[in-house]
């Protein structure tokens, strides 16, 4: 066989490879040669950006990577900005791309497709990027791209291709050994760990995307310590919102980070603490008390706070471990974290609730809900409610636009029997309103609320709040409703919060690409 239908085999065979995510072209001919003699499902976009957004949707949804198959050249710097998106919010994504053919390589030829270094620019957004140059490379980086989705803090891999390594003759790849198992806690760090919590009266856990599989033991130990549970975006679910304990994702509201500034003992387990989840200017947040700190990712112990315990592990085993040697205490847990609750519910722009409170009411509990930069959905991240990890899809790290719809069709892949919503800005939407041709090609159960309030309102209020006068803001999507019905999709026109939970609803009963369009009144518009 080739070489790129040697690749695909080897990720069916051991890696359990069924999805793919990426456009074909005259490059990468030879992957999709493989990937149609191994029966696997490729799913086509409508734009490289799109692909990459579907996988990080897949991967948040499965926990597994999603892979995309991109041309050379302009497909991989299409896709840059979901590559990167995923490697923000640590997420695992593996690339396949054409390049150049070998002989072209940093020549600068002019062939078609030329990147002076195609590798090198994904380096930067990749846990690691190569180009390879014969098959018998391909098994080890294979390996290596496995080890890091597995075993260590997940991130994009990037590997370049040749077209001429591509169509290479050779036999089956054969599977390269190593280990998959994620790093343990050493048990005198742990003691360390118990010791510290055990003195303190206030404890508050705070849970990032690294904890996302750890939910059960984070919520053992959360009840041991009786400590009130504060979350970032991507461990939304991690405890369900409706424990006692879940305080929400609230890091971004003042009187929290406050909260946790005088706590005399946190726990920090996965999470960056970056200036994306506490938004407070670039200000890092400074305890005052113990700091125990748990990430899998011994680089990132030291990051913006000097631990009293540093533990590198993986969140769930650290965690179990912590839990085993914990005795329960009241320290008024409950109390505190409805405290936190009524600190940011507190913080919600008033006309919005109304709006966010029909959602509430309209989305099912078991339903993935994927977000864009819009601002609606910027109040939603506090005030929805989620009750299963991997079930909230948005970009908190890079913080793009566009991303919400094609997340929403690679989770709806990725899990078809659970509900669906996007919920997307009219600008942002327009970013990506092609991959609506893509739902409806699969007749996909997706429902896309557009908060549409004519242009780029939250930035309306920037330049407000900056006193500069506006440009460029006042933008239009023209017909949003007669584009989706464009589309193919059933579209619907809102103007009340009580005509949005009814829409939602009898969207999600009809099934099939459901578009939402809500004319925010102009009194909400900037």
């Amino acid at each position: 066989m080739r070489l790129g239908e040697a690749i695909i085999d080897l990720l069916v065979r051991e890696y359990g490879l069924h999805t793919v995510f990426g456009i074909p072209g005259v490059h990468n001919i030879e992957l999709y040669r493989g990937l149609h003699s191994s029966g696997v499902r490729a799913i086509s976009p409508r734009h490289e950006q799109g692909a990459g957004f579907m996988a990080d949707g897949w991967s948040v949804v499965t926990g597994t990577p999603g892979l995309c198959t991109l041309i050379s050249g302009p497909g991989l710097t299409n896709a840059l900005t979901p590559i990167a998106q995923a490697f923000h919010d640590s997420r695992p994504m593996l690339v396949l791309a054409a390049t150049t053919p070998s002989e072209a390589l940093g020549r600068r030829f002019g062939p078609l497709h030329d990147l002076d270094d195609q590798a090198a620019m994904a380096r930067t957004v990749t846990a690691f990027s190569e180009t390879v140059l014969h098959p018998e490379e391909v098994p080890e980086l294979i390996a290596m791209a496995y080890e890091v989705f597995t075993s260590r803090r997940p991130r994009p891999v990037h590997l370049a291709f040749p077209t001429d390594v591509l169509e290479m003759e050779t036999g089956p790849l054969q599977r390269f050994g190593g280990s998959l198992a994620r790093p343990l806690p050493i048990p005198s760090t742990i003691d360390l760990a118990v010791a510290a919590l055990e003195a303190s009266t206030s404890p508050v856990i705070v849970a990032g995307g690294g904890a996302i599989d750890a939910g059960a033991a984070l919520r053992s130990v959360a009840e041991l310590l009786d400590a009130p549970v504060v979350l970032t975006g991507n461990a939304k679910g991690v405890l369900p919102s409706s424990h006692p304990l879940c305080a929400g994702n609230v890091l971004a509201v003042p009187e929290v980070q406050a909260a946790l500034e005088a706590a005399d003992a946190v726990l920090v387990v996965g999470s960056e603490l970056s200036d994306a989840d506490i938004y407070n200017g670039g200000r890092a947040i400074e305890f005052s008390g113990s700091v125990v700190r748990i990430d899998i990712d011994a680089e990132q112990l030291d990051r913006r706070m000097e631990p009293d315990v540093r533990i590198a592990a993986d969140a769930a085993a650290a965690l179990a471990a912590m839990a085993s040697g914990l005795r329960r205490a009241d320290r008024r847990g409950e109390q505190r974290a409805a405290a936190l609750r009524a600190a940011a519910e507190a913080s919600h722009p008033s006309a919005l609730l109304p709006w966010l409170d029909a959602l509430q009411a309209a989305i099912p509990s078991d339903a993935v809900v994927a977000l864009d930069s819009t601002q609606l959905a910027y109040a939603a991240h506090v005030r929805l409610a989620a009750e299963r990890p991997r079930s909230w899809l948005a970009p908190y790290g890079l913080g793009t636009l566009g991303c919400a719809l094609p997340m929403a069709i690679g989770a709806k892949l990725a899990a078809p029997a659970r509900p669906v919503v996007a919920l997307a800005g009219d600008g942002g939407w327009l970013f990506t309103v092609a991959e609506m041709a893509t739902a409806a090609d699969h007749q996909l159960d997706i429902v896309l609320v557009v908060w549409d309030n004519r242009g780029y309102a939250q930035i309306r209020q920037s330049f407000d709040d900056a006193n500069a006068p506006r440009m460029g803001v006042d933008v239009s999507s023209m017909d949003p409703a007669g584009i989706a019905r464009g589309f193919g999709w059933t579209a619907r026109t809102v103007g009340t919060p009580d005509e949005l939970e009814a829409a939602v609803g009898d969207a999600l009963a009809e099934g099939g690409p459901q578009f939402v369009r809500v004319m925010v009144p102009p009194a909400q518009t900037c």
